[in-house]
């Protein structure tokens, strides 16, 4: 919480104080021309040049400084001879490169204390280009393809991709003159370049960038896409250092079908007002679905398979996927109107579902009425508050949130208006009232806050809000004080059991899909059990003694394993460094957010004592699940 210091107070009254003592007839300087800042923005991010070098240029925009203030400077000698004589134009002399290699540098175009900069990447010698043909089958299984491609020569490096055969048709739609080959062949120049541009950032040269993205003889890859779709795929020879040295070859194909899902999902209105609705789903399993709010008009005489297509054309449609139990509110345009809250099973551009349908009406605004507060407390701990607040009417807008016992209503209200109007001044909101609509909220809410501290006073305040001009229409309303307790130590604990450990290679071996990453490691299994009120558990295990470490505090790695541990995790398959000092650390934390005994268990893992692959019987195994040991985070 913001609160507005003594001293700032006492500094500003110095001022006011100052101002009122200064004499009336003292000449004041002339008022300065604002000086408006410089802009300089390098269009292009790579100039791609080829081996045997010539004239190159790149564009740049300059805003609000002169042209003959420039300077375009090289990191290295290769790019020289630069002409800033024509506005918005950067040419340059790049030499012939005489190796075999490719070679990158950076240009750096300055003004004043203003600077951007360009990468330039230059092939090696020309490439003798051989002639290349390509056979491209498919395996597909669903949403799932695999791509098969065969070289010849047999050595041809490639790039090898898809494409959505609607969004080719609709691309090539807007742009005439231009067939599918030429399309494709931008698309290969274009990824490659990125991939450069990116690398030389990284420290890449340009055969270690297009290696990353590109193919060399008889493979496979896997591509995951959008089910019952059209697709182009299509594979071009490309040079080391990135030289597109064919056409594209393309095929078409076609994904299948999605299984369905069993998952059951009900939907109900938790609640509705004026401008919002709340809602949940429950899910029978953990199964992807969708969930989302639309106007009825957007629904009402529609199949599931024309919601389908509706959603796929959503631009944003991924942030209504969710997995299990979920639990929403949402903004509408309208009062007064009906809306659909719609769930649906959804994988690879497909339902997997019925579309479950719940039909809600939105209420009417009462623009005179004023709102009353009521506040619950229903838990408190040394760190969080729990409880709800009820207004009436519950069409009101109205902000809420947590604040020090003694913080002064003119100070919070000033928090608020200098929140919203940030928002508005950075363009997030168009008007202070469509900002304070987004912030505020309407109807009882449950209330939780957290990141409190133990022995302190808190108040739960809250304001009403007019909707139309986003002024505040009621006083500041401050719940009874609430003082959060002391930390104690928690009665409730874990134990985490790792008396047994494995040789990676037998587990390799046993398991090679599984632990193909885990030779040369040996792999423990840790397994926890709780004791009483548990309602969260973190551990780790870290390299060295940590008991031994002065700067591993208990508050230290209390922290440090909240961060980055595992959390509530029954079974972790950790990779550990054979003969290695190690230390086990863990604790618990109870519902009343005390944390147990931060228990330190030294490990060692010894090469001959390893358990034989045969007692290996923790379930299903996966590498997914391990995590190697780490030092504590500073």
């Amino acid at each position: 919480m913001v609160r507005i210091t003594k001293y700032f107070a006492l500094a500003l009254a110095a001022a006011v104080s100052f101002a009122a003592c200064e004499k009336p007839d003292q000449p004041q300087p002339e008022p300065q021309p604002e000086e408006k800042p410089v802009s300089l923005d390098i269009f292009e991010n790579l100039v791609q040049a080829k081996g045997d070098g010539g004239e190159y240029s790149f564009t740049y925009t300059l805003v609000n400084g002169e042209v003959a203030d420039l300077e375009a400077k090289s990191d290295d000698s290769w790019v020289h001879d630069f002409d800033l004589s024509e506005e918005g134009v950067v040419k340059c002399i790049i030499d012939e490169n005489e190796t075999s290699s490719s070679r990158i540098t950076q240009v750096r175009l300055t003004h004043g204390k203003v600077s951007d900069k360009i990468v330039i990447s230059q092939t090696g010698k020309t490439v003798e280009v051989e002639e290349t043909t390509f056979d491209i089958t498919y395996e597909i299984n669903g949403p799932y393809v695999r791509m098969f491609v065969t070289p010849t020569p047999e050595k041809t490096r490639y790039y090898a991709w898809y494409f959505s055969k609607k969004t080719m048709e609709e691309s090539l739609a807007m742009s005439p003159g231009v067939d599918i080959t030429m399309y494709l062949n931008k698309i290969v120049e274009v990824d490659i370049s990125e991939a450069i541009y990116y690398g030389a950032y990284a420290g890449y040269s340009a055969e270690q960038a297009v290696a990353e993205i590109t193919l060399v003889g008889p493979t496979y890859q896997d591509f995951e896409l959008n089910a019952e779709t059209e697709f182009y795929g299509f594979v071009c020879a490309v040079s080391n250092s990135g030289e597109r040295l064919s056409d594209v070859t393309i095929t078409e194909f076609k994904t299948g079908p999605v299984a369905p899902s069993a998952n059951v999902l009900t939907v109900t209105a938790d609640d509705v007002n004026t401008d919002r609705i709340t809602y949940s789903v429950h899910a029978s399993n953990m199964d992807q679905y969708a969930a989302i709010v639309l106007p009825a008009a957007d629904v009402e005489g529609k199949t599931d398979k024309e919601i389908e297509q509706m959603y796929n054309t959503f631009g944003n449609y991924v942030s209504y996927l969710h997995f299990g139990d979920y639990t929403g509110t949402v903004l509408v345009s309208e009062e007064d109107a009906d809306y659909y809250i719609l769930a649906f099973g959804y994988e690879y551009g497909m339902l997997t579902t019925d579309v479950q349908r719940l039909k809600v009406h939105t209420l009417t605004s009462d623009p005179s009425a004023t709102p009353e507060f009521a506040v619950s407390i229903d838990k408190v701990t040394n760190y969080r508050i729990k409880g709800s607040i009820e207004v009436s009417p519950k069409t009101s807008l109205y902000y809420v949130d947590w604040c020090y016992a003694g913080d002064s209503a003119e100070g919070l209200k000033q928090m608020i208006r200098e929140t919203a109007q940030w928002y508005v001044d950075s363009g997030y909101y168009g008007s202070l009232a469509a900002c304070m609509k987004v912030i505020g909220t309407k109807g009882n809410r449950q209330l939780e806050y957290t990141g409190l501290s133990p022995q302190e006073n808190y108040q739960i305040f809250a304001i009403g809000i007019d909707e139309k001009t986003g002024e505040f229409n009621t006083e500041v309303f401050f719940s009874e004080v609430i003082t959060t307790p002391a930390k104690v130590q928690s009665e409730s604990y874990i134990d985490i059991k790792c008396d047994k450990y494995f040789d990676g290679f037998d587990l390799a071996a046993a398991y090679p899909s599984e632990f193909a990453d885990a030779e040369g490691w040996a792999v423990i299994p840790l397994e926890v059990t709780e004791h009483g009120d548990v309602v969260d558990y973190y551990y780790d295990i870290y390299v060295g003694d940590v008991a031994a470490d002065p700067e591993a505090t208990d508050n230290a790695l209390i922290l440090d394993l909240v961060q980055y541990g595992n959390h509530n995790a029954p079974l972790t398959m950790s990779y550990c460094y054979f003969n290695e000092d190690l230390t086990l650390v863990y604790f618990s934390k109870d519902s009343d957010d005390n944390y147990s005994e931060v228990k330190k268990i030294k490990l060692k893992m010894d090469p001959a004592k390893c358990a034989p692959v045969s007692e290996f019987n923790y379930g299903a195994p996966s590498k997914t699940m391990a995590k190697s040991p780490r030092k504590l985070t500073k």
